[in-house]
Order: C-alpha cells, then structure tokens, then sequence
C-alpha cells in the first residue's frame, strides 16, 4: 500500500503514532481506491456496521464534538474520511480554480478499525475532516481497548487506568 505523495505518509505518520514502527498496524484504516468503489461497499454494510458497533461500545457518539453533539441518530462515520482534500490544500498549498473544487484525494478504508459510531450533528460537522491527534488517539485507543475487553465495563476500567481520573470523569460524563 502506497501513498500518493511522502508528504502524506508522514502526515498520517505524525496524526495516528508516536513509534514510527506502530504506523503498519494503522495500514487497515487506508485504501487508496475510488472513492465511488468504497461508497457503494460502505452502502451495504452500514446498517450491520451500525448495529455491531453500537453492541460492542453502545449508545454514545465517539466524536463529541462541544455544542454540537446530540448523542442520538446514530449514524457510522469514518475515522479517516473516504476521500478529502485537506492534504492538497495545507501541504501542497493547491489554491481552487475560480468556480471548481481542489482534487480530493481517497484515503480511508471501511475497515471495521476505521469505523465509529457518530451522531447525525457530529458527523455532519466533520464531513471530510481529520480529528486532532488528541482526539483520534483517544478513539483508535478505546477501541482496542474495547477489542480486548470481554465487555464494555472492562474498557471503562482499562480506559481509566490509562487516562488521568479527571479525564476519565469528563469523558463518562460527556460520553465517549
């Protein structure tokens, strides 16, 4: 699996890990194919996708997006965005042609690990975006967290032995 351009990689690279030997075990949230392909795949599977992540974390919206979040009308939301042009804009500096768009380019994949549950307003306020760092370390660790754990309170347990208790009192309040 390749990138398009280096400058990617290493953008990814610095967004998802610390050790530059950990990115391969975040390679499953990329695919590089159209857009298109990934949408009409994603279109079949959504509703189980939806059902099985709601059974493994439950109810609550993984973006919590201040002001906005609604913790209901749950919908499934890509970590990694399928496609975007946020890359071509900040690193190439790719200006828009007087009435047309900046080339987006596909990055996400539909695999389960790029996947979150989103309320209807969170995920209609990231659209295409990149969560911070902070934000999608906090995602991507509950999630292995939740992988490992024989159930949901065992990652609420985990989670909190990894985050300060002030932390973990602001996400259990807030939701996750």
């Amino acid at each position: 699996m390749d990138f398009e351009f280096p400058e990617d990689e290493k953008f990814f690279r610095k967004l998802l890990c610390k050790d530059k030997n950990v990115f391969n075990s975040y390679l499953c949230l990329f695919d590089f194919r159209e857009p298109k392909i990934k949408r009409s795949e994603f279109c079949r599977i959504r509703n189980k996708v939806l059902k099985d992540l709601i059974d493994k974390y439950g109810q609550r919206c993984m973006l919590q997006y201040p002001n906005r979040c609604i913790n209901s009308k749950f919908v499934v939301d890509h970590l990694i965005p399928l496609s975007s042009n946020k890359l071509n804009k900040i690193l190439r500096g790719i200006l828009a042609e007087k009435g047309k768009k900046i080339k987006t380019q596909s990055f996400g994949s539909n695999h389960i690990n790029n996947l979150i549950i989103a309320c209807s307003e969170c995920n209609s306020f990231k659209k295409h975006k990149f969560l911070n760092r902070k934000d999608i370390v906090n995602i991507l660790e509950l999630k292995v967290i939740a992988n490992n754990a024989d159930d949901i309170s065992d990652t609420f347990g985990k989670l909190k032995r990894n985050i300060s208790g002030q932390q973990f009192k602001d996400k259990a309040r807030d939701g996750w």
